[in-house]
């Protein structure tokens, strides 16, 4: 009898543990999924960073209360998962097959296999719908309950992983003689009018991250291709040749591949201790300095 009354409960669980597990798998991948939603140019990468701890939070407080057998979670679960089904199926209008990102970066899985995984869970919440009369739900303050777990989910991933935007960073430390040094010798128009200059690695990880960051940031602004400056380094991580590598770059970050010069190692690192370091210029004079964590889109807005 004891075991009846526990199978009663299992469509809810399951379901209330894949919420967990998709909001835990987001926060790991946190990066990915705020630049995933910054990539579809709607908002700025700021509000973009906002957008996506809260949909993190709110998968986490209805996987909780659906765990905690909370009245109406199913509802509120259904009309998540009716929303995310909506827009996977936009985005299978629109040709989009890459990672939607639902479980992270952990499993890559495209619009139409996790358009198949919300079917199946809201199957699950019907079925656990239909067994709610046999199963005795948490009334006692539910609105209370509901309202703390939601400010714990809230609190908790924005705890864990702040937006860039809220973290103190400190100014990069640059050579403004040693860069207009290099921009004469390699890059005169530079020197000239508004620039960007991106100092990357071509094995850096926050260097790809910072990459594709920019890239957002140049569509959504009218950067022209001749304003963008990428600098790589001459390093020896592997045998491959610096332009071969370079190209590997671009093809896995799938940024535009625009004005690209080389340096070697220690030259560059006089003129950017770190990478990636992102120079905004005018007139060659840097305006500002910029790491992958303190980038802020709206100082790349054209005047």
């Amino acid at each position: 009898m004891q075991l009846v009354r526990l199978s009663r409960h299992i469509p809810k669980i399951a379901v209330g543990v894949l919420f967990v597990i998709s909001a835990i798998l987001k926060m790991l991948g946190m990066a990915a999924f705020e630049m995933y939603l910054y990539e579809f140019q709607i908002v700025s990468f700021e509000v973009a960073a906002v957008v996506s701890r809260l949909i993190i939070a709110a998968e986490l407080a209805v996987g909780i209360a659906l765990l905690a057998n909370i009245k109406w979670a199913d509802y509120v679960a259904g009309a998540m998962l009716l929303v995310f089904s909506i827009f996977l199926i936009i985005q299978l209008k629109m040709g989009n097959t890459g990672n939607c990102h639902c479980m992270g970066e952990v499993f890559d899985l495209s619009p139409d296999k996790s358009l198949s995984k919300n079917l199946m869970m809201m199957m699950l919440l019907f079925w656990g719908h239909r067994m709610e009369k046999h199963v005795k739900q948490s009334q006692k303050s539910w609105i209370i309950t509901v309202v703390v777990i939601s400010l714990v989910s809230l609190v908790t991933v924005f705890a864990i992983n702040r937006p860039d935007f809220m973290r103190l960073i400190k100014e990069r430390e640059y050579s403004q003689e040693k860069l207009t040094e290099l921009l004469q010798d390699k890059f005169p128009s530079a020197l000239e009018g508004d620039k960007v200059v991106c100092v990357l690695s071509t094995h850096c990880g926050m260097c790809k991250m910072a990459a594709r960051k920019m890239e957002g940031i140049f569509t959504h602004y009218g950067w022209q291709d001749d304003e963008i400056l990428n600098i790589f380094s001459h390093t020896h991580e592997t045998s491959k040749p610096i332009e071969e590598r370079i190209d590997s770059f671009f093809v896995e970050t799938k940024v535009k591949r625009r004005n690209v010069i080389t340096m070697d190692h220690d030259s560059l690192y006089e003129v950017a201790p770190r990478v990636p370091t992102i120079f905004l210029l005018k007139d060659g004079i840097v305006q500002k300095t910029h790491g992958y964590r303190s980038i802020y889109s709206g100082d790349f807005e054209k005047k």
